[in-house]
């Protein structure tokens, strides 16, 4: 039987999991992505040429079969633009969205910059999107799925009904004027669903008769460190990212995977919330420049810091890996030393692993471990032995200390510059 396949960031999101996710779907029949919704962006680079996605998944290059499961929230102008991308650019898009997945309106875009503006100095880093106000109204059974959308009589009903109760309380609670119409969403939203009839279909379904006889490569977006349950509440996303919540997000039950824990080999994060092995020196902008960390939705500039063993010692515990990818390795090359935060100290005790409380975070101490750099270029090399020993040695530490296997190394933004062990 063959094992699904499921890439999990193991730190705040931005580890690369996009790269990866192309790289092993050409051996894979179908890519699932299962959580989140355009706030979380890949970008896979092929022969110099860089190609950004939000929702399609990263699979879209090897033209293989791409499913969105209802776990995803869909802005259908944002897709249907992804789509005419990458069709203009000679690819063959085989997509099925499920029926189930609720759709971003424009009510929720206004929700999400209406309360981060009333936030003031404690927003939580929204991109005002209106990912989680979609999601709010889907928990809250509220939602338009797209089997509404499609349907324009049931769309109209549901869409007069929710743009009553939305406006009311954009307009008295947060005295935030909605400068839409509910004619104008529909007649705009009535022909995203024309267009995106084609795709509709049940993913659940599909990959539960193809479970076993074909490839199946699940591709998580944002970050452990981002889970609604177990991140860095309250900065974290509206969703589950863990690996587990794949069988609730896809709609299958519950079984063996290969989880591919996708870790950057150092950290970075977006927005507010702590950071214990932030840096605010040279080498924390050192690591900004040369690994141009800004956001591919967002294009805010990434805080960076030392690779984080507390972080993914709570993350491997949380998702299971079977095995790791070290992205973003040639970032590191001609730093004269480099450090692992191997350990907190809290009031003088010793913490291995990521606190829940962020006040327990707050006041914990990084402890480093410090490891020799390299000056070598390494986005040519394919083979482990071939890297500079200062840089066996730091990918030996990691592995050995979390006592998981590093299957993967990324050297480089191309597709081919990954090192497989």
């Amino acid at each position: 039987m063959v094992l699904p396949m499921i890439i999990i960031g193991a730190q705040w999101g931005d580890e690369g999991k996009g790269k990866i996710v192309d790289y092993l779907a050409k051996d894979c029949g179908m890519v699932v992505r299962f959580n989140g919704g355009n706030n979380a962006g890949h970008t896979v680079v092929y022969k110099g040429v860089k190609y950004p996605l939000s929702l399609l998944p990263s699979g879209v290059l090897w033209q293989k079969d791409l499913l969105i499961a209802q776990g995803v929230v869909v802005n259908p102008k944002i897709l249907l633009e992804e789509i005419d991308f990458f069709q203009k650019k000679g690819c063959k898009i085989s997509l099925t969205i499920d029926q189930r997945a609720n759709i971003v309106m424009p009510y929720h875009q206004l929700l999400d910059s209406a309360t981060e503006e009333a936030k003031g100095d404690k927003k939580v880093g929204s991109l005002k999107l209106g990912i989680g106000y979609c999601y709010e109204d889907r928990n809250n059974r509220h939602g338009i799925r797209l089997e509404d959308l499609v349907n324009p009589r049931i769309f109209k009903e549901k869409l007069h009904e929710e743009f009553i109760l939305k406006k009311k309380r954009i307009e008295s609670v947060f005295n935030y004027k909605v400068t839409t119409s509910e004619k104008e969403i529909y007649e705009e939203y009535v022909v995203y669903g024309k267009k995106l009839q084609r795709y509709i279909g049940d993913v659940s379904k599909i990959v539960a008769e193809n479970s076993g006889k074909r490839k199946i490569l699940f591709e998580g977006a944002h970050g452990t460190f981002l889970d609604g349950n177990f991140g860095t509440y309250p900065y974290t996303t509206a969703v589950n990212t863990i690996s587990g919540s794949v069988f609730s997000y896809v709609g299958f039950p519950p079984q063996g995977l290969n989880v591919i824990g996708i870790v950057k080999a150092y950290t970075t994060r977006v927005g507010g919330g702590p950071f214990p092995s932030e840096l605010n020196d040279r080498n924390g902008q050192l690591l900004q420049e040369i690994g141009l960390e800004f956001g591919t939705v967002s294009k805010r500039k990434r805080r960076c810091g030392w690779l984080d063993l507390p972080m993914l010692r709570l993350a491997h515990r949380l998702n299971g890996f079977t095995s790791l990818a070290i992205t973003k390795l040639d970032v590191l090359s001609d730093l004269p030393e480099i450090k692992i935060t191997d350990h907190y100290l809290v009031e003088g005790k010793r913490m291995t692993e990521f606190p829940s409380s962020l006040e327990i975070v707050s006041q914990a101490k990084p402890i480093h471990k410090t490891f020799a750099g390299w000056t070598e270029n390494i986005s040519k090399i394919r083979k482990f032995r071939d890297l500079p020993k200062n840089c066996q040695k730091y990918l030996t530490f990691i592995e050995k200390n979390l006592n998981i296997p590093i299957k993967y190394i990324s050297v480089g933004a191309e597709r081919s510059a990954i090192i497989e062990l």
